[in-house]
């Protein structure tokens, strides 16, 4: 009989110790107003805040040496024996937790840092350096609650010169704010806002966060970030920024830009200046809305998605519905074998300046030439482009728009039944499934823009009038959002057999865990709570 060699019992052994580390990963509480460090951080007895946690040495860890050297980076042990370590959670209470500061803290596996069932932590700021391996969920993170409109980044992830790169830190669910109200004065913009979330490292994800009443709102500087469902709601800069390569922006919700200075503000701007790099980009199923309101205050023209300064390779931008009052809706200046496909790009005042909007490929400034690129299945203003194109269409008035569309004045660009942009699409060019993942193509063959004609019940349409509320993802996999004008109104979830399943008093409820549920079809009421009317239902899939 043949024994194994000692090098393979020692890997195994190390093997089996890794494995019974993360199968006995620890959770560990922590409350603002009845903590303490002297306790053990159970539930009775908890940790106090979360700052106060990170500076006492609680959370084991590695470490670059400093100044970090990128062609040779070295780890050491980090408060070697504290009670965290890698695969450990962190369950914050309600109350103020102050500052989350990480420098240098390297983990083999995530330690997750999240808000208990049903309470809101609120982080005065987050900022990561030289940090690999951390999972941020649902945090509220505001100087607001503080008293104090700081003007930092309030959620930075930092590569840092000295301390060392940051990657595979995962920030979820998280609600982001200056302030809770948006603010009606410019002065009051300028003086307080800050910035959303800063992602400027590689392997990064950015999912299901609200971000609200901000400057800049979502910035990925880095290579390999994904950043995926999140709503950028009141902005006075760039809703969201992708300035690296191999970016997925999917499914966010940009919207409400208000105009306080001279920067000419975009949904989705990236550009290469400095010799930045950002190729092989993705822009899909992202929605863009100049103004809910048109008696907004502070209103001014935002520019759709606007990548200027290129040039741009190997970039898709397609199922993204862009409906804003400038001229550049999608915009390349200098672009190389580029995609752009069955997008909306329209004005809601086709007949008035700034617009309309157009989807432009053109030269870099510089002249020299675009080249490769296809722009297909598009329904927008007008189209300006060197390069392929096909079964594009081109809408001028608000004739044309109400013929196409079931509500257009609401923001709602589904298609009506009898349009003529059904089974009008470019079938070799068109994506597998629309915006809200519904297969392509439902007829013999896929649409034009950014929404698949489903007939008459739409998985994702109204069946009453849809009051202005958005519901999405929907297939959905984890978290349901439901947006809109929510007072005086009930949110009521149900099994596909019609037996009530949960009652949401909107606006504290605008988000359903549809993970709690089993997998299948449910049906999602919004009444008025006075009178009973229904607003919108919808049929929901669930396939978590």
């Amino acid at each position: 009989m043949r024994h194994p060699p000692l090098l393979l019992l020692l890997i195994l052994l190390i093997l089996s110790l890794s494995a019974s580390r993360v199968l006995h990963a620890t959770t560990f509480y922590l409350d603002p107003s009845a903590g303490s460090l002297n306790n053990p951080g159970t539930p009775t007895s908890p940790w106090p805040a979360l700052e106060a946690v990170v500076q006492a040495g609680l959370i084991e860890s590695r470490q670059y040496t400093t100044p970090y050297n990128p062609t040779n980076p070295v780890l050491t042990a980090k408060n070697t024996g504290a009670p965290v370590q890698a695969g450990d959670t962190l369950i914050l209470l309600n109350g103020l937790h102050g500052n989350l500061i990480l420098q240098n803290f390297i983990n083999e596996q995530m330690i997750t840092i999240m808000a208990a069932e049903g309470q809101s932590p609120t982080l005065r700021r987050i900022h990561l350096q030289g940090a690999k391996n951390w999972r941020l969920e649902e945090l509220l993170v505001s100087g607001e609650p503080y008293g104090d409109y700081h003007r930092e980044k309030l959620v930075y992830l930092e590569s840092h010169n000295w301390q060392g790169p940051v990657s595979h830190i995962e920030v979820r669910h998280c609600e982001i704010y200056s302030t809770l109200e948006p603010w009606t004065t410019a002065g009051d913009w300028l003086a307080k806002v800050s910035d959303g979330l800063y992602l400027r490292g590689d392997s990064l994800l950015a999912e299901n966060n609200l971000i609200r009443n901000i400057d800049m709102g979502l910035t990925a500087l880095g290579d390999h970030i994904t950043a995926r469902n999140n709503q950028i709601v009141n902005f006075s800069g760039d809703g969201m920024r992708p300035l690296g390569s191999y970016i997925l922006f999917e499914g966010n919700l940009i919207k409400n830009c208000y105009d306080v200075d001279d920067n000419h503000d975009d949904g989705i701007q990236s550009f290469t200046t400095g010799g930045r790099i950002v190729d092989h980009n993705i822009m899909r199923g992202n929605i863009i809305i100049n103004r809910e309101d048109a008696n907004q205050p502070l209103s001014g023209p935002l520019q759709g998605m606007g990548f200027f300064d290129g040039f741009y390779h190997d970039w898709i931008v397609e199922n993204n519905l862009i409906i804003t009052d400038h001229w550049h809706g999608i915009t390349f200046l200098g672009a190389r074998d580029c995609r752009i496909i069955n997008n909306t790009v329209l004005d809601p005042t086709p007949d008035l300046a700034p617009g309309p909007s157009w989807i432009m490929v053109a030269a870099h400034k510089d002249g020299r030439p675009s080249s490769g690129c296809i722009v297909k299945n598009n329904v927008t203003n007008d189209i300006r482009v060197d390069g392929m194109t096909g079964n594009n269409r081109v809408l001028s008035t608000y004739v044309e728009y109400s013929a196409q569309f079931v509500d257009h004045t609401s923001f709602n660009f589904h298609l009506l039944p009898g349009s003529d942009l059904i089974d009008a699409g470019d079938v070799l060019s068109a994506p597998d499934t629309d915006l809200e993942g519904i297969k392509r193509p439902k007829g013999a063959l896929p649409d034009i823009g950014c929404y698949e004609y489903q007939g008459e019940l739409s998985p994702t349409r109204a069946v009453e009038g849809s009051g202005g509320f958005r519901v999405y993802p929907n297939p959905v996999k984890d978290h349901l959002f439901v947006d809109g004008p929510y007072e005086d109104c009930l949110m009521l979830l149900l099994s596909s057999d019609g037996q009530l399943i949960r009652v949401s008093d909107s606006p504290n409820s605008n988000i359903v865990k549809m993970n709690t549920f089993p997998p299948g079809s449910y049906l999602l009421w919004i009444i008025k709570r006075n009178t009973g009317q229904r607003w919108g239902q919808w049929i929901i899939k669930s396939q978590n």
